[in-house]
Formats: structure tokens, sequence, C-alpha cells
């Protein structure tokens, strides 16, 4: 009777040690399969709002035009500045086999550009297109998104070419009303001159 107690109770021990172990939660080591779109977009806020820069922001609604310098300090305006590129995120886990990778090199200088494509029609972002230098460093975004159905389609072009230029354009339209036409246009300049 006693052996039987001491081999009810390593039997419990080993299965309480069994399910702490299933319980813990497992890291994935996979890597990410693209570069990292949030966390560059990070440094290039950060960059931005110490570097000394003002942004000449041009915004077109509707053929409307309206334009205002605003210091790169302003933490506020950097970030929904860069928000739309910080969003392209291909690395969560539900986009994760939702595009193909291509890319181009130039021997001469050195200089690459990665295409993200999308597989399908409907997944947002459906186009990125990255420039990188000869080191590796993003130089040029460019993000093409597309939506349609029925009664809604929306395009979005992005555009950063780093420590010079955003540019947003912006195309909605809902059934049975009128189109809206954006464009945001933002020279990044040092505050000395451009």
């Amino acid at each position: 009777m006693k052996k039987y107690r001491q081999a009810t109770a390593l039997f419990t021990m080993i299965g309480l040690m069994a399910c702490n172990l299933a319980n813990k939660p497992s890291k994935s080591n996979t890597p990410d399969k693209f570069i990292k779109l949030p966390e560059y977009f990070g440094q290039e806020d950060a960059h931005i709002r110490t570097g000394g820069f003002i942004l000449h922001k041009s915004v077109t609604l509707n053929g409307k035009t309206d334009t205002i310098s605003i210091p790169g300090s302003d933490s506020a305006t950097v970030h929904d500045l860069l928000k739309p590129f910080t969003d392209a995120d291909l690395n969560k886990p539900s986009l994760r086999d939702e595009y193909d990778t291509s890319g181009l090199y130039d021997p001469f200088s050195g200089r690459r550009s990665l295409i993200y494509k999308s597989k399908g029609k409907q997944t947002n972002p459906s186009e990125i297109t990255l420039e990188l230098d000869k080191h590796g460093n993003i130089q040029q975004v460019n993000i093409h998104s597309y939506t349609s159905n029925m009664v809604y389609e929306f395009r979005q072009d992005l555009h950063y070419q780093q420590n010079r230029q955003v540019r947003m354009t912006t195309y909605q339209k809902i059934a049975f009303l009128s189109p809206k036409e954006l464009e945001v246009n933002v020279t990044i300049a040092p505050k000395t001159g451009m």
C-alpha cells in the first residue's frame, strides 16, 4: 500500500510538472520575413524631431490647397505624418504569407530595390517598394494600397524619401457620393535653409 502511495505521488508530481511546461509560452525564434517598417519609421520619427528640421506642408483637398510650415520638433505632427507608413507592418501574423518578394540590384552603385507585392486582390497594402543604399539602409519607401467593392473604392499612394519629402495621395469614392481626393506634400528641410 505504501508503494502505491509513493507511486501515485510521483506520477502526480510528474503530471503537474508536465502541465506547467505545457502552459509556458514558447518563444518563437523565427526571424521576421520582411524589413521591419514600424521600427524604421520609429527611428525616422525620432530623427526628424531631434534633427533641427522644418516641415513645409501643403494639403490639397478636392482642388483647394492650404500650406503651412511646422517645426520638426512637433512630435504630434511628425507622428501623424509617419503613421500611415508605420501601419504597413508586413510581419503581422495575419499577413505573413500574403506577399511575394522580388528585388533589383545595381552592381555599379550597390543600390538595391526590394518589392513586396500582395498575392491577393484586397490585401492592404497591395505593394511596397523599398530603395536601399549600398549599406542596406532604407533611402526611400513607396506604399500602394487599393480596395474596391460595389459601394466603395479606396486608393492610397505613400512616398517617403529620407530627410527630403513625404507625399500622400488618397482617393476615396463611396456609392452615391462625390469622390474625395486628398494630396499631402511635406518637404523636410533643415531650419537653416534648403
